[in-house]
């Protein structure tokens, strides 16, 4: 199921909960008794649904509610940490799970139920390309041996669109779409609303209007075919326009951070440095110290040892003003209980001459000023937080995974912006597990690994070099057009 961002479409999977929120009427139909035993549900909001101190813990204490003997319990938890191989993160303290790893054990929290029907609020968007894939193969293969019913919501659909029997479009809480998976694709590549929603893949081959006679959607080995037979009239298009800055903003060296003290470094001797008017992205697999190395930069994490410089000297309060960091879970921002409220609060604080009503309208936040900032989607969420960080006016952004919970819309929107404040000397330093984003709107990009990051470089270099790290498009096509990133990077020959 996709749709615009706050279009009703975690309401709608809450309501096949036996216990659902809000008010309803209708009926719903099913063979199944609606216990908790025939329905488990995963949530967009991956702290929300754990309360223990450990995974562990977390699967026993369900178990527990359940029932089971010590015995059971034992060999469900042996049975399910094996299958999604998160073994070595039984014990860990969920506090120091990356939002990845914790979506890891919401997904293990309701798979232990043994459910008939799997509810999935997008369960990928805080997960890394590899990672994502590893758990969609999983939920697939549990779909195909267990013969239980899928239904999951998502934004993105390249990696997901090739397990599905059936694609549904949500707007303004009603069905538009319900279809195949194929004659949907066809559907809405001729909405322009929902264009954008479309695999790279399939928007590549259905954008050159090639006439090949397939099935949606194509896989990248069906694509590269197919590209290579229309090779000769077909072209390369370079839409990287490098732009460059000679004036130093923020310095980091030989920076390292762990938390026990005799653990090994999470943040691992790291220096880089941030450039005035330039965008950097750091990409890389969950748990490798990405959100702690945003947090020991902006001092929310104290460093054990190197060198944080700000336009030349050493972090004061002054550093504070002059930034804005956007955590993954954004609502840790609000403070006030109405949207209005919160964004005439960050304007008064921040002096700005903007108005609240062009606040909400440039955020698309129009409609809902009298709502509670954390009965907002997960998308709105992080819309409503971004436009905090806007009014404030920093010299740099730093944003971690900023594109979780927006539709593509909203993300190309969201690139837009970025695009803006850097033309206004902004700085953007982002997180993020958007390939494609990263390669579509920034001007440098990197990797974290083991608590190392590596050299920046830009998104045709770096992207072009990689074989598994890369967007489906370059996947695809790289023995054919190496540089191409993106549909919008091949074109026809103009005649």
């Amino acid at each position: 199921m996709i749709g615009e961002t706050g279009s009703g479409k975690s309401t709608l999977l809450k309501q096949l909960l036996p216990i659902a929120d809000g008010k309803s009427s209708g009926s719903i139909e099913t063979e199944l008794l609606r216990d908790t035993n025939h329905f488990a549900y995963v949530s967009q909001f991956v702290d929300n649904q754990l309360i223990m101190e450990t995974p562990r813990d977390e699967l026993k204490f369900i178990l527990d509610n359940q029932g089971q003997s010590d015995n059971e319990i034992g060999l469900r938890i042996a049975e399910i940490a094996s299958f999604l191989g998160i073994i070595n993160l039984l014990d860990e303290p969920i506090k120091n799970l990356s939002g990845g790893q914790k979506q890891l054990i919401n997904l293990a929290s309701a798979l232990i139920l043994k459910p008939q029907v799997l509810l999935l609020d997008e369960p990928t968007s805080q997960l890394d390309p590899i990672a994502a894939e590893k758990l969609l193969q999983m939920v697939h293969k549990v779909n195909v041996e267990f013969d239980m019913t899928i239904v999951l919501v998502e934004h993105k659909l390249d990696q997901v669109i090739q397990y599905t029997n059936r694609l549904a479009v949500m707007e303004a809480g009603h069905l538009i779409v319900d279809q195949s998976t194929s004659k949907a694709l066809q559907t809405i590549f001729v909405n322009s609303r929902y264009q954008n929603y479309l695999t790279q893949i399939d928007r590549l081959f259905l954008e050159l209007n090639l006439p090949e006679q397939v099935s949606l959607p194509l896989n990248n080995k069906e694509l590269s075919s197919i590209i290579h037979h229309h090779q000769a009239e077909l072209q390369f298009k370079d839409n990287n326009i490098s732009i460059q800055s000679d004036r130093e903003l923020f310095s980091v060296s030989q920076l390292n951070f762990r938390f026990k003290y005799n653990g090994n470094n999470i943040v691992d001797n790291i220096s880089f440095k941030l450039m005035k008017g330039l965008s950097y992205c750091v990409v890389g697999p969950n748990g490798m110290g990405k959100t702690t190395l945003l947090k020991v930069i902006t001092q929310q994490l104290q460093k054990q040892s190197g060198h944080i410089l700000f336009a030349g000297q050493k972090l004061t309060q002054d550093f504070y003003r002059n930034v804005f960091v956007l955590p993954q879970d954004p609502a840790t921002l609000f403070a006030k209980d109405t949207v209005a409220k919160e964004v005439e609060f960050q304007i008064e604080l921040s002096q700005s001459q903007q108005t609240i009503e062009n606040v909400l309208e440039v955020f698309s936040l129009k409609g809902l000023e009298d709502v509670s900032p954390y009965d907002l989607s997960g998308g709105q969420q992080e819309f409503l937080a971004l436009a905090l960080g806007f009014i404030k006016n920093p010299q740099i952004l730093f944003l971690d995974e900023p594109t979780k919970g927006l539709d593509p819309n909203k993300r190309m929107e969201l690139g837009r912006r970025l695009k803006e404040f850097q033309e206004k000397g902004g700085t953007v330093f982002v997180n993020s597990h958007d390939l494609l984003f990263a390669a579509q709107y920034f001007d440098q990009i990197a990797m974290m690994f083991d608590g190392k990051l590596s050299d920046f470089n830009s998104p045709q270099a770096f992207f072009s070099h990689r074989y598994f790290y890369t967007t489906e498009i370059n996947k695809a096509l790289r023995d054919i057009f190496p540089k191409a990133l993106s549909w919008k990077d091949i074109e026809h020959f103009e005649s």
